[in-house]
């Protein structure tokens, strides 16, 4: 039997054979993974989660809406005490138990499970990855309503109102939290934080991108994204209306689990799922509480029941609406709950009726408006809290 013989001569061939096949592979797995550009030209809506991780947890998850079409985006900020049943190991616990440093992959489908939408794409910013993004754009300029002063540690010393942050402040002020901040200041507090980051790269985008830059960058990012997805995300990003990025969050009632404080969200969670589908229709949409601007909202208790203002305040807060006022109508008896409307239109009425399900919306009819807010909720006995009765 004759054996086989290698020549040689043939390995130029070879090394010619291998080199093309390479470049075919990674060429497949760019086209593979850029669903940015897919995104883009199938006129759809990109839901990006990103993290910022400090000693291997999550101390800022906000989950990113984006429309290219136009350039308008809601954050939905998704603190990680969470509390639910983590499917995995079948136990009440905090959502973020089930992270794992650098591969976010099992916290990312438990966020899908409990929002009940895909979440196809996440960034992930490390300690460092995030410090050096920071240095690489020169610094991020956030606003702070207070000085902080933190005795650590370690100690975070910044003061108070616009400040440009270097790489290291930037990561001391991510893992801060005062010890007596609310979940309303929390949440705040964090997507300030996106926000700058966002806007910074945004306003950089042109020189990130750039051939002999874009691999530092690429270098300080954990994600799902081919590298050309990830340019092409931050070149999107400077398309990016940020003034009117709509801020969300998840409200809920505390409750101890295991000597541990957990924030078990509204409605079993229901509140939640209808604010990431209603924010998904509003981005689409020319109308509704994404349009244009944030709108305020007074809303006014026209039943006997006692805090039930102050319990729908955070249904619309959590929405992403101001609301600036909350009170008592001027009798106890209003059969139907009431929307009206100042200074808008009927279109965005109706949007913001969504969120309860009211369709009674009309332009306010006194001579002198009851308040400056862009809408007055009167609430009425078919109001149950959530919705209004019948229309759910």
């Amino acid at each position: 039997m004759r054996s086989l013989t290698f020549e040689k001569s043939h390995l130029p061939l070879v090394g010619i054979i291998l080199l093309i096949a390479a470049s075919l592979v990674y060429l497949g797995l760019q086209l593979r993974t850029n669903p940015v550009d897919e995104a883009i030209k199938s006129d759809r809506i990109l839901d990006i989660l990103v993290i910022l991780e400090e000693k291997g947890k999550p101390v800022s998850t906000q989950l990113f809406f984006y429309y290219p079409a136009t350039g308008k985006g809601a954050v939905l900020d998704l603190p990680g005490d969470l509390g639910l049943i983590i499917k995995s190991v079948n136990k009440v616990d905090r959502i973020d138990s089930v992270y794992q440093a650098g591969r976010p992959q099992a916290y990312v489908s438990e966020l899908s499970r409990l929002l009940a939408t895909e979440i196809p794409l996440w960034l992930v910013f490390d300690e460092k990855g995030l410090g050096r993004v920071c240095d690489l754009l020169e610094g991020v300029e956030i606003f702070l309503p207070e000085a902080v002063d933190s005795k650590g540690p370690p100690r975070v010393l910044l003061p108070s109102g616009a400040t440009t942050l270097d790489g290291d402040k930037l990561v001391q002020y991510a893992g801060w939290s005062p010890p007596d901040e609310d979940d309303a200041e929390a949440s705040s507090r964090r997507q300030r934080l996106y926000q700058s980051l966002v806007r910074k790269i945004g306003g950089r985008s042109d020189w990130i991108t750039r051939a002999d830059v874009f691999p530092t960058f690429r270098d300080c990012v954990g994600t799902n994204l081919g590298s050309e997805g990830l340019r092409k995300f931050v070149r999107e990003i400077a398309r990016i209306d940020i003034d009117h990025l709509v801020m969300q969050r998840v409200t809920g009632t505390r409750r101890a689990v295991d000597r541990n404080i957990l924030l078990f969200p509204h409605y079993d969670g229901d509140l939640v799922r209808d604010i990431v589908k209603q924010t998904l229709n509003a981005l689409a949409s020319s109308t509704g509480a994404l349009a244009d601007k944030i709108y305020t909202v007074e809303i006014l208790n026209g039943t006997p029941l006692k805090g039930l203002a102050n319990r729908t305040a955070e249904i619309f807060q959590s929405f992403g609406y101001d609301v600036v006022s909350v009170g008592n109508a001027d009798r106890e008896d209003y059969p139907r709950t009431e929307i009206l409307y100042r200074s808008v239109g009927r279109e965005a009425a109706a949007g913001l009726g969504e969120v309860i399900q009211c369709g009674n919306v009309a332009p306010d009819p006194g001579a002198t408006p009851r308040s400056d807010a862009d809408f007055t909720i009167i609430l009425g006995s078919d109001f149950n809290g959530r919705y209004v009765n019948g229309n759910r």
